[in-house]
Order: C-alpha cells, then sequence, then structure tokens
C-alpha cells in the first residue's frame, strides 16, 4: 500500500503528471495504428512462382495469380515474367529511321561547288571526294546557271549520291561507298532519231542561207572543212546555187535531244555537183568512198614520250577496290613541252580543276575529241578553231600529280578510248569490209534528198522523214 501511494504521488503531481499522460496517449495510438493498419512489404517479400511449376507438379490444379491475369502466359516457352514487368512499353518497338528527301538544287550565276557544298551543309571532305572521281570524266565543272544537281544525304545529313542532268536523254551521277569515295554511274534514256532531207538555194551568201535552211554552227563549219579544198565559199558560189543536206535529229517524247548531225550533202557550184557522206567512223566521204576528212595524228607531242600510266578502263581503285578507269594515257613529258592538237577543230572548254590541273578540250570533225591535262601554260581560247599539228598548250604539273607529265585523252563519240591503239582516221578511203554499209547508206540519202528536189516548190517546204528508234550512241 505504501508503494501505490508514493506511485501516485509522483505520477499525479507537478510535471510529471503531464508526462504520464503523453506517454500513455503515445502508447495507445500506436496500438491502434499496428491493428487497423498492414505492413508493407519490400521487394523480397514478392516471390513470383516459377514457369516450371506445373511441369513438376502436373497433377496441380493450382492457378497462380499471373495465370489468372494472362491465361496464354503458358502457351510459348519462350515467355518469360521479364517481358511483363518492363518501365518503357516502347522498349521492345523497331525503331525506323526515315531518309531525307533529296534536294534540288538550280545553278545560279556566280556558283560554285565550294559554295554549294557550304550552303548545304557538307563537308568539304565529301567535296574532295566527289572532285577526285570526277577528275576522269570532268562532268561537274563548268557549273551552267540553270543546269540542275541532285543531292542526296543520309539520315545523318551527309552526301550519299550527287546527280547532275546533262540533257533530257542523260544524266550522271557520283554514288558513295562504304569506304567513303565515290563513283562515277551513268543513266541514258533511249532516243528517237529521224532524218530529214532539206533542199534550199544560196540567197546572199552561204552562211546566211544555210542558217535560214536550219543548219547548225557546227554543221556549217563541218561544211566549209568538208568542202574547202574544192570549193571557195566566198567567190565561187552564186545567186539560186542549189544546195541538199540531209541531217539526223533526236527526241525523247517528243523533246528535242542534242544537236542535229549533219548526214549527207550535195551542193552545185558553177555547174559542177559536189557531194560528202558520212561514214560510222564519224568521217565524210566522197560517193566513190575517198576520204574528204583530214586524218588524226596519234600522239600529241612531236617525240613519242614514255607511257608512264597507260588507258585503263577497267581500273579498281588500289584502297577501296572500286571502279576508278584511268581514261587516258600519261606520258612522261618534261614541264614545258608543246602540246599539239592531234586533229581539225573547236576548243570548247579551257578550265581549271583541283585534280585535273589547267585543262584544254578540243572537239574534231565528226565524233572525235581530245582533252589535256595538268598543263603548264595554255595557249588557246575557247571557242578558237585549231590545225592538226598546232601547237595549244605546255605540258606541265598542275592539279594533283605525282611529278610532270601529260594526261592525253582520245574520246570516241563521247566515250574515252585507248588513244595508242583505237581505230582512228589514218586511211585514206573506206575499208572493203565496211563499203556495203557505206553504199547502202549513200543510196538512201540520195533518194531522199531526189524526192526532197521534186517535191520542193519553196526553200523550206515539204520535208521527207524516216523515223527510226535506238538507243543513243
Amino acid at each position: 500500500m505504501q508503494f501505490i501511494e508514493r506511485l501516485s504521488r509522483w505520477v499525479m503531481s507537478g510535471p510529471r503528471a503531464w508526462l504520464s499522460i503523453i506517454f500513455v496517449v503515445f502508447f495507445i495510438f500506436l496500438f491502434v495504428y499496428q491493428s487497423t493498419v498492414s505492413p508493407k512489404k519490400g521487394p523480397k517479400d514478392f516471390v513470383l512462382p516459377s514457369l516450371d511449376a506445373h511441369e513438376n507438379h502436373p497433377s496441380s490444379n493450382v492457378t497462380s495469380p499471373l495465370e489468372a491475369l494472362y491465361p496464354n502466359l503458358n502457351a510459348d516457352e519462350d515467355n518469360n515474367y521479364d517481358s511483363l514487368i518492363t518501365t518503357d512499353p516502347l522498349q521492345n518497338v523497331d525503331k525506323v529511321v526515315a531518309p531525307l528527301p533529296p534536294i534540288e538544287y538550280v545553278i545560279k550565276p556566280g556558283d560554285t561547288l565550294a559554295r554549294i557544298f557550304a550552303r548545304l551543309g557538307l563537308s568539304r571532305g565529301a567535296l574532295y571526294a566527289v572532285l577526285e572521281a570526277d577528275q576522269e570524266y570532268l562532268i561537274l565543272e563548268p557549273l551552267i546557271p540553270n543546269d540542275k544537281f541532285t543531292f542526296k544525304l543520309d539520315e545523318n545529313g551527309d552526301l550519299v549520291e550527287l546527280t547532275r542532268v546533262i540533257d533530257i536523254s542523260k544524266s550522271v551521277s557520283y554514288v558513295r561507298h562504304d569506304s567513303g569515295a565515290y563513283t562515277y554511274q551513268e543513266h541514258i534514256k533511249p532516243i528517237t532519231y529521224t532524218e530529214k532531207a532539206v533542199h534550199s538555194k544560196i540567197v546572199g551568201n552561204f552562211y546566211l542561207s544555210a542558217k535560214k535552211a536550219g543548219l547548225s554552227d557546227t554543221n556549217i563549219l563541218i561544211i566549209h572543212d568538208v568542202l574547202k579544198g574544192r570549193v571557195n565559199f566566198r567567190k565561187d558560189l552564186r545567186a539560186n546555187d542549189a544546195f541538199d543536206f540531209v541531217i539526223k535529229s533526236g527526241s525523247i517524247d517528243g523533246v528535242k535531244v542534242g544537236e542535229d548531225q549533219l548526214e549527207a550533202l550535195e551542193i552545185t557550184v558553177k555547174g559542177q555537183v559536189y557531194r560528202a557522206f558520212l561514214h560510222s567512223d564519224g568521217r565524210f566521204y566522197d560517193i566513190d568512198g575517198n576520204s574528204l576528212t583530214p586524218a588524226l595524228l596519234r600522239w600529241p607531242t612531236r617525240k613519242h614520250y614514255r607511257i608512264s600510266s597507260p588507258f585503263n578502263a577497267n581500273r579498281l581503285h588500289p584502297i577501296t577496290g572500286h571502279p576508278a578507269p584511268h581514261n587516258g594515257v600519261d606520258l612522261a613529258t618534261p614541264t614545258g613541252t608543246e602540246v599539239l592538237a592531234t586533229g581539225d577543230g573547236v576548243v570548247t572548254r579551257v578550265a581549271t580543276h583541283k585534280y585535273a590541273g589547267k585543262y584544254i578540250v578540243v572537239d574534231y570533225t565528226g565524233p572525235y575529241g581530245s582533252r589535256f591535262l595538268h598543263l603548264s601554260k595554255i595557249l588557246v581560247k575557247k571557242g578558237q578553231k585549231v590545225k592538226r599539228g598546232q601547237v595549244i598548250a605546255l605540258s606541265g604539273n598542275t592539279g594533283r600529280t605525282t611529278g610532270a607529265h601529260l594526261h592525253y585523252e582520245l574520246h570516241i563519240r563521247g566515250r574515252p578510248v585507248n588513244p595508242m591503239t583505237a581505230e582512228i582516221p589514218t586511211t585514206q578511203s573506206i575499208p572493203k569490209k565496211e563499203r556495203e554499209e557505206f553504199d547502202n547508206n549513200v543510196k538512201q540519202w540520195i533518194v531522199m534528198m531526189l524526192l526532197k528536189q521534186v517535191e520542193n516548190t519553196s526553200p523550206s517546204d515539204i520535208q521527207t522523214e524516216a523515223v527510226s528508234t535506238q538507243q543513243p550512241e
């Protein structure tokens, strides 16, 4: 009894009474909380049933909670519970990268390839790689206003393919490979060719009369070159002298392609009839098959220099293994060696290229043309007429080279050939094996011109046509 009295005096008096009350209330709330709220379990408290449970106990009828929610869970042995526990619902969805649309670029005055690449955010390395691939073709430059370029980029914005439209029938592309190098590709559409005979007469002078009849400046120049040894076009021709010709034109879907090709010519001068006919070798012959076109030189130099690198249309790049043809021959000429035009023709391009250096392009009479690269000095201008054997430049070491040399190319109908072995016009008459083809063409052209003369009622009336469809030459 004394203990109870003492405890009661200690608990119920002063601050001790408040502490006792607080202590009792705390334990009451703690008891109520534990009895009404379930304790949370940690991750270790959750145990997923084994997928093999039913295999180990085939007679068991127990259905797990997961099986109740997903009745097909065990239909596929590759399923597992991990596939049900995820924080990213798209983690198993394949990601598709959409390619960037091609960029169509129209050349503007003052444009350069370097400026275009910079404007499109393309790397300088890609520019140099494309120019390196273009060295053997020289297609990308010079840039002509209104020409169209197409740039295809990958998802990173890097250049995959560069295409230039040459005309409606032809476009060229440089396509990137895994190595980062680019390879030349050509895209050609079939052309429909039409042959047309025209009859006219001299009014004023020959040049104006020929232009009025529809001949181009190039074809008028060809006529001068073919007949210059026989006809003096300034002194011999008289008013009303007749002339006839056959030209071949190309078109795609009704749209003209390229320049007309002169195939046959007949002109009357002081009562004398002169004729010229084009053969498949690109040269003009008279009706008896005798050549009217000067022959070409085999070498572009007075001396036959050592060939340091031969023509090789099938050469592969030593590093990438992709096609990297050598479209000409390299002659080991010292800097300053005189370079000769190998035929009569017109200079069509004088330019400088990062890799080809200073270079000249000359088109000869017929389907022939030449390129001269890595020059130290150019002695002609664009549009200038040149003669076979004329000095047109000095060899050098410009562009990307391993030493002084002359890179010389010969093209036939726009295709590079080996200038040291190609069949070039060196004979004075048509070979016997080709005479039948020539004679058949001559007969057809003469008939066309005769019919035109008979039907003619005015210098530009009725046209006799023969149409054929074939692949472009």
